[in-house]
């Protein structure tokens, strides 16, 4: 049945695209959607990824919790449970939205994840290293207590407001809990493509294809002649 439902989402997205969409016959690369279309792809993508389709790893119940929420939020609630909300923790600026992708993931990063079921503080890490060496407890390192200090006031402001209570994490590179926010993120770098280490993000072990690659499908599929 879930598989049933994954190609009935991906036929009605391809039939969207392929009446909406400007392009010539046979040419991925002339593919546009229209401005007020060009995100609904994107919330496709992550909605063939998230619980609500996917029931592997989770049971019955927890199943029909998690539609029972869609069918009973508001649209900006429900966007949020779709497609989860990123910010970005630094010494370079004030906290700011960044890409749900695996290229946000730095080590001298602290990310808040807001899944609407979970809220997850995920340390990059250098700052994990930073954290369990004590430096936040030094006087002279007041700067980086304050930064350790802001995604867990915000996290504990939507904790205090949103009902049901979402499950808070707090989790660093590396940690058994990370997997929260790696099952989440776009796939952009894996451990196919990108070489551990790397400065560009942290690679996912996954075979999940990335929104690139989605997106290179969906346009071949809505130009074909054959469709």
């Amino acid at each position: 049945e879930g598989a049933d439902v994954l190609r009935w989402v991906d036929r009605m997205l391809i039939r969207l695209c392929q009446k909406f969409g400007e392009y010539s016959k046979d040419s991925p690369d002339s593919f546009r959607l229209p401005e007020n279309f060009s995100m609904y792809p994107q919330f496709m993508f992550h909605l063939r990824r998230s619980q609500f389709l996917q029931v592997f790893n989770n049971s019955p119940d927890e199943t029909v919790f998690y539609r029972q929420c869609l069918n009973r939020e508001d649209l900006t609630q429900c966007l949020i449970m779709i497609q989860p909300i990123l910010y970005s923790y630094s010494f370079q600026g004030p906290p700011e939205p960044v890409l749900l992708d695996t290229s946000s993931i730095q080590a001298d990063r602290i990310l808040l994840l807001d899944t609407f079921f979970q809220i997850l503080i995920f340390h990059g890490e250098t700052i994990a290293q930073w954290r369990a060496a004590g430096y936040q407890h030094q006087p002279e390192y007041a700067n980086f207590k304050q930064l350790l200090e802001a995604p867990v006031a915000d996290a504990q402001e939507v904790l205090l407001s949103r009902f049901p209570v979402p499950r808070y994490i707090d989790t660093e590179q590396g940690g058994s809990q990370a997997r929260f926010l790696l099952c989440k993120v776009n796939p952009s770098q894996t451990h196919n493509n990108q070489g551990w280490g790397g400065s560009d993000g942290a690679p996912v072990l996954t075979d999940d294809v990335s929104l690139q690659v989605f997106m290179e499908h969906l346009k071949k599929l809505s130009v074909s002649s054959q469709a």
